[in-house]
Formats: C-alpha cells, sequence, structure tokens
C-alpha cells in the first residue's frame, strides 16, 4: 500500500493516530516497506502539490516546468499546456480569465 498521510496538530497527537493506525494495518496484515516509510514531517510532497504548516501549494518543480515550456505552436500543444495547467487552477487567480485566450486561440486551430 502507498501513500498514507496521518495529519495532527500536536505530537502527542500524531502519535496516538500513528499507534492506532499500525494496529489496524497489523490487525488486517498489511506490510510496509520501512525504508519508504517518512514520519513526523512537516511538509510533504503528494500528487504534485506540498501539503504541510497550514498549506497547500505547488511543487516548485512544477513552476519550473510551466516557466520552461516550450512555444505552443499547434493545437495539441494548446492542449497539453491547457490540460497541464487546469490541475493547478486552484493556484492561480483568475485561472480562466488568464487562459481564455489560449482556449480561443486553440478554437481557431481546429
Amino acid at each position: 500500500m502507498d501513500n498514507f498521510v496521518i495529519p495532527a496538530k500536536t505530537k502527542e497527537e500524531l502519535e496516538e493516530k500513528m499507534i492506532q493506525f499500525l494496529k489496524i494495518a497489523e490487525k488486517h496484515n498489511l506490510c510496509f516497506k520501512w525504508s519508504k516509510c517518512d514520519f513526523d514531517m512537516e511538509e510533504i510532497p503528494i500528487l504534485g502539490v506540498i501539503v504541510g504548516k497550514g498549506q497547500v501549494k505547488i511543487e516548485q518543480e512544477k513552476i519550473k516546468v510551466v516557466k520552461e515550456w516550450k512555444i505552443l505552436t499547434k493545437t495539441e500543444d494548446i492542449e497539453n499546456f491547457l490540460e497541464f495547467a487546469n490541475f493547478y487552477k486552484q493556484f492561480i487567480q483568475n485561472f480562466s480569465h488568464t487562459v481564455k485566450p489560449l482556449n480561443e486561440l486553440k478554437g481557431k486551430n481546429e
């Protein structure tokens, strides 16, 4: 099994939840590769974002990808970029307004 996240506000709460989680895992004969486990992390990368400290933010590598994206010259390029960007729309102020010219351009090329 992959990617278990156990959020807690205090170390004590985390310890209680971890013990409870491990008991349930043991009851159902679940196994873990301890070398792949991280404990007591303030931030974790998961599903393309960083979660922690009461925030969800974009991974810096994803921002770099957008900054270095090649010039869009074909409809397929525009569609690929918009699919990528759509995942991060919650982080982009006025997303639909910002991508409107690309959507219009895509429509003209079809």
